[in-house]
């Protein structure tokens, strides 16, 4: 029989419902590998908590704290409702309050000295799965499934990078081994993402979308058939279609589309996850657990369909800042000033227009960008624009902007365009509007985009 890797995230494992339906779908393979995120806001709660010991908030911290343990209970109770054995309850809750007072040892260890480490940072962040894989584990056991905790760390080998670990993929194929002696033996793992342990045995995590990265990580190990990515949506969309009203799955990508997607600012996974699986040539589906017999998203290696564009992706509080160079500075030597100075800042960079006088920069807006202004100030003139949207159209098959007038910017032309860029050989267009317009424009390009795609 074939392994199949079925990954489920926050939203799936949000409450006693929920869960229902992913031992549900779980219990409809024959060999499935479990990977599991925290419950919902869970780890935002677990580091929410430790801003609160760092800051010696008591009070807040043990709220936290409270509302994290309480959560757990609540879904425990819900699932097992009715249940007439008390054992998987039992366990349930004697792994729950053994995870509590380990993250009440680390809050305290923070709160007296009144900062945060970032291998300490990692430890708690990870506290979320550890504690959702085990508990449903014992939800699965009382469901009649023959579930197996599997502890992450024995599987995911990195190194010391905190926060962003680099898996150690010799050690992982190693380690997998004992994970299939659990396949063989018709058990079904179940084992949290998001987090492993380096070669001392401090507890790491994967950093962005970890827990895909996981289940990516032991689809390759395994050389699984597939893996499954089980979320809110029926795959990859051409956008968001919370905004944008109509926007469509996307039955198939290849990884570099995929990948290409990510990159640019599209909901579709992140780059790190589709590597281990685009060399092996394993397909990645993006499903949907509300709706489990809708066909989702294929990402694979094979050829991509033809597609005159791929997808539009758009992103808010964007602001332009323009460095105007002094005459007695020339031109190279000015722009060199400018890059410098967005390197020493660590900022993010969407959309850069250059002249030898002047560069104009489209940016995210953050804390940093006063800092930024400063330091350009001090060889400089600098102008500001706020409150400002990118829309990107990806992988568009025009190959000049004449062509895309019908076909994009039909219905735009009253729109207040502030910055524009086009690569002709990346395929890819960039829009700054003003925020207002955003979603509107955005609306206007995709269904002149995907009318007849």
């Amino acid at each position: 029989m074939s392994i199949s890797i079925l990954k489920f995230g926050g939203t799936s494992m949000s409450d006693h419902h929920t869960w229902k339906k992913v031992l549900s779908i779980i219990g409809s393979y024959d060999q499935p590998v479990v990977v599991v995120s925290a419950t919902a806001r869970t780890t935002r709660m677990l580091l929410k908590a430790a801003d609160y010991a760092t800051e010696g908030n008591t009070s807040k911290k043990e709220a936290e704290v409270a509302a994290i343990q309480n959560r757990h209970i609540d879904i425990i109770d819900g699932f097992l409702e009715g249940s007439s054995s008390t054992e998987f309850k039992n366990r349930a809750f004697k792994h729950l309050e053994a995870c509590i007072e380990r993250l009440n040892e680390y809050l305290n260890v923070i709160q007296s000295e009144g900062s945060i480490s970032l291998k300490n940072r990692d430890a708690i962040a990870s506290i979320g799965e550890q504690i959702s894989s085990f508990l449903l584990v014992e939800c699965g056991k009382a469901a009649g499934l023959n579930c197996k905790h599997i502890d992450a760390r024995t599987i995911i080998k990195t190194d010391s990078t905190f926060g962003k670990a680099n898996p150690d993929l010799n050690k992982i194929s190693d380690e997998i081994k004992s994970l299939q002696l659990n396949i063989d033996a018709g058990s079904i793992p179940i084992m949290g993402g998001f987090y492993g342990e380096d070669e001392n045995g401090d507890i790491t995590t994967l950093g962005f979308e970890g827990s895909d990265y996981t289940a990516s990580l032991i689809g390759a190990a395994l050389m699984a058939e597939t893996v499954e990515i089980w979320t809110d949506v029926s795959g990859v969309y051409t956008s968001d279609p919370r905004f944008i009203k109509d926007a469509k799955p996307i039955s198939n990508l290849s990884y570099s589309e995929a990948t290409e997607m990510a990159y640019y600012g599209a909901k579709v996974l992140h780059p790190s996850t589709l590597k281990p699986l685009q060399k092996l040539d394993i397909p990645l589906w993006v499903k949907n657990m509300f709706e489990a017999d809708a066909d989702g998203t294929k990402i694979s290696n094979a050829a991509a369909s033809a597609k005159t564009t791929l997808a539009l992706s758009f992103s808010t509080d964007i602001c332009i800042v323009t460095a105007n160079a002094p005459e007695t500075l020339m031109g190279y030597e000015f722009l060199r000033k400018v890059f410098a100075t967005l390197e020493s800042v660590n900022l993010p960079v969407e959309l850069v227009t250059t002249t030898e006088a002047s560069v104009s920069i489209a940016i995210p807006y953050s804390d940093a960008v006063p800092q930024l202004i400063s330091k350009l100030l001090s060889f400089s003139t600098v102008s500001e624009e706020h409150k400002l949207g990118l829309i990107r159209i990806i992988g568009t098959s025009h190959s000049t902007i004449g062509t895309m007038k019908t076909s994009i910017f039909e219905g735009i032309d009253k729109t207040d365009i502030r910055m524009m860029s086009f690569s002709k050989g990346k395929k890819n267009l960039n829009i700054i509007v003003n925020e207002e317009d955003l979603i509107p424009t955005a609306q206007i390009i995709h269904t002149n985009c995907f009318s007849s795609n």
